[in-house]
């Protein structure tokens, strides 16, 4: 309650000096309730209250070559949005739609919170020269990893794993030798990928490399 009071403090004189008549009212209705302060189309955008367009679009035009808009926060987030269809959509005619960047933590997240859910999809039509996604660098897999068949075995188990019935395997040996692998079988029932030499593993053993996808 103390956080949404400080939002909407709004003093006498910012109210004089950045809002026409109608931004006053929105203003006062605000402070008053603690709702969303109600804007004709035209009224000024009032900071530190939360402002309602109603129906009405809000657009921002600009021919600067820096950013039409520049949000900043020191503390926390910068911008949230938030939308039934999209929160935010990114688009370009000539350059980039959206761009995440970040010195220390990660440049763009995308979570599925509910079942059927999609963090991140990266779409393009099946055609020659158009690409769903490009990775320049390094990448990581949660889902993935590597585990040594010992000398003499033909076959080792990964556990732990959360594997479902559209859970498919990859797995290829890390080491050139006469064994090589000739099956990654995920167990849905027990949560284990089980993957098996064509013949027993020599001196040293088998390292193998697993990758888990859902097809």
């Amino acid at each position: 309650m103390a956080q949404q009071n400080a939002r909407n403090r709004i003093s006498r004189r910012g109210i004089l000096t950045g809002a026409g008549a109608g931004g006053v009212a929105a203003v006062a209705a605000a402070v008053t309730t603690g709702g969303p302060a109600a804007a004709a189309p035209g009224d000024p955008v009032v900071q530190g209250a939360d402002n309602n367009a109603g129906a009405d679009p809000t657009i921002l035009r600009s021919t600067s070559d820096a950013a039409t808009l520049d949000v900043r926060n020191t503390a926390t987030v910068a911008v949230e949005a938030t939308g039934f269809d999209a929160g935010v959509i990114g688009y370009s005619s000539n350059g980039n739609g959206l761009i995440g960047r970040s010195d220390i933590g990660y440049g763009i997240i995308g979570v599925a919170g509910e079942a059927g859910g999609i963090g991140i999809v990266a779409s393009a039509p099946d055609e020659y020269g158009k690409t769903a996604l490009a990775v320049r660098g390094q990448t990581r897999f949660s889902r993935s990893g590597t585990v040594t068949v010992p000398a003499g075995a033909n076959s080792v188990t990964v556990t732990g794993l959360h594997v479902y019935a559209s859970t498919r395997a990859l797995a290829l040996a890390q080491r050139s030798t006469a064994a090589w692998v000739k099956a990654a079988v995920p167990n849905p029932a027990t949560g284990e990928l089980r993957l098996h030499l064509n013949a027993a593993a020599p001196a040293g053993g088998v390292p193998v490399a697993w990758w888990l996808l859902e097809a």
